[in-house]
């Protein structure tokens, strides 16, 4: 890693375990709307894509109602009660501060609104490790990859520089249209094997936060 100056985090599953809190609110979004009880195993595929497509894809929602129901379950999911119901990964914050003392800087790209991506990491205290803090727009309408970018602009650094840390194929597939480099986590909600993640082209696999620090 001699080469790289700047570490770009994704949020769910893999700075935090923000199961919890997400779903329930899926639940209570789903309840109101009417939709039949699925197992928790199918709450838990909603994390880490656009919530929209979700709804989608496991109810059926077309384009207008999936929007709706984004709208509402944002709505709950922005409640402490919900939002803060996130948990450490073990190791996470120690491997922060040792990347810190070694002079790396550090950022945040989820697809999580901005404003929720900001309250968890105030809340926690991880802002203080991070230099760049940047979610989904208003809209939806930024793809990972043009986060990522945000994110490396704001630093300073170029994609060379620059290692994407993820758990799921839109992380992977955000760093490559961003040009860095990517390391998948083992440990969060999308990727469970290794070989998933070494699959994508120069990816690197760890199965905790702290294998981070001997790439």
């Amino acid at each position: 890693m001699s080469r790289i100056k700047l570490i770009i985090f994704d949020l769910d599953g893999t700075l935090f375990n923000t199961k919890p809190g997400i779903v329930e609110a899926i639940k209570r979004t789903s309840l109101d709307e009417g939709f039949p009880r699925v197992s928790d195993k199918v709450y838990e595929t909603f994390i880490g894509p656009p919530i929209e497509q979700s709804f989608s894809r496991v109810f059926g929602s077309k384009k207008e109602e999936a929007v709706r129901q984004g709208v509402l379950f944002r709505q709950y999911y922005g409640e402490d009660e919900y939002l803060f119901q996130t948990e450490e990964y073990d190791g996470m914050r120690q491997t922060l501060e040792a990347l810190k003392r070694r002079g790396m800087k550090l950022a945040l790209a989820t697809y999580k609104k901005e404003w929720m991506a900001l309250k968890i990491c105030r809340h926690f205290g991880y802002d203080a490790f991070l230099d760049s803090i940047h979610g989904s727009d208003p809209d939806g309408k930024l793809t990972k990859g043009e986060i990522i970018n945000i994110c490396m602009e704001e630093c300073g650094c170029t994609c060379d520089e620059t290692l994407m840390v993820g758990d799921t194929d839109f992380d992977a597939k955000g760093a490559r249209d961003a040009g860095t480099g990517f390391v998948g986590v083992t440990y969060g909600f999308g990727f469970t094997q290794k070989c998933d993640i070494t699959a994508y082209e120069g990816a690197v696999a760890i199965d905790s936060p702290k294998e981070l620090l001997e790439i």
